[in-house]
């Protein structure tokens, strides 16, 4: 949800609520809504406490999704790129080919598999590069105590960005049930609700419409900002974007390796093939 967005919304939850305390206040009783304000402003303390409870206890566990989701797409970048550096110590063929599943992989990811996770799913053509790095480092036997280094640092590497790509994947739905959104909704009237009933026409008009501005204003944001938390991925403002990939994969490309086979990208910019596996060496 962009900005204007967020602001047109609380706009109107406040416009609606004054407007509900406005009518109360002209058709309600002439000694307002309740014989005793005190035993009122107790009951409707209660109730904007457990709305705060609820909120701030959903708040934490979206925020931390939210954090796990930001968390795990550095993690997949940087091991992408450890990938990359380790294959500069195989043969030149075999270092050109992996060099470059690995850059394709990682320009599938910000192109392909970044836009759809905005929906729930994930890339084919992620997965298609994936398979790709694992035949070609799986194609040749290393020799050699560096190579053989070489090897296991990939192994460990490779593991890493597995898991950091489930990670990221895992973040994508929204971490929030359907249920407990009701929850907070009918509670948030709630809280508004109660607030509307001071209305009194004994009390200045301003002073009460400042308190349930405020009120409805509170709750409204507390609601949209949890939905935002719950929503990491999309195009809306705040969303997590793949800045991390592209760093890596502007750090891939000034970091090439002097000398040897050059490394001919298998892929075009979104990361879709455009050459055979194996032909990246010349």
């Amino acid at each position: 949800m962009k900005l204007w967005a967020v602001i047109a919304v609380i706009v109107v939850v406040d416009a609606i609520a004054v407007g509900i305390l406005l009518l109360l206040r002209r058709h309600g009783p002439a000694e307002g809504w309740f014989r005793d304000s005190q035993h009122a402003a107790g009951a409707f303390t209660v109730t904007g406490t457990i709305f705060a409870v609820l909120v701030g206890f959903v708040f934490l566990l979206a925020f931390g999704s939210y954090s796990s989701a930001r968390s795990s797409s550095s993690d997949e970048a940087l091991a992408a790129l450890s990938l990359y550096h380790v294959a500069e110590r195989f043969p030149g063929a075999e270092r050109a080919d992996l060099q470059s599943d690995i850059a394709c992989y990682g320009r599938a990811v910000v192109a392909d598999e970044w836009p759809k996770m905005a929906e729930h799913q994930t890339s084919e053509l992620v997965n298609h590069w994936e398979a790709s790095t694992d035949a070609d480092f799986y194609a040749f036997t290393p020799s050699g105590g560096l190579e053989t280094d070489a090897a296991q640092n990939w192994f460990t590497e490779s593991d890493a960005l597995r898991q950091a790509r489930q990670e990221r994947i895992a973040e994508a739905p929204r971490f929030v049930p359907g249920s407990i959104w009701i929850l907070l909704l009918l509670v948030g009237i709630a809280v508004i609700g109660f607030s509307l009933l001071f209305a009194d026409g004994r009390e200045r008009r301003s002073s009460q419409v400042a308190l349930v501005v405020s009120v409805a204003t509170a709750v409204t944001a507390s609601l949209l900002i949890v939905n935002f938390l719950d929503r990491p991925y999309g195009e809306h403002q705040g969303a997590i974007k793949p800045t991390a990939m592209r760093s890596a994969l502007t750090a891939m490309q000034r970091d090439l390796v002097p000398g040897g086979p050059p490394t001919v990208p298998l892929c075009d910019s979104d990361g879709n093939p455009t050459a055979p596996s194996g032909a990246s060496a010349s």
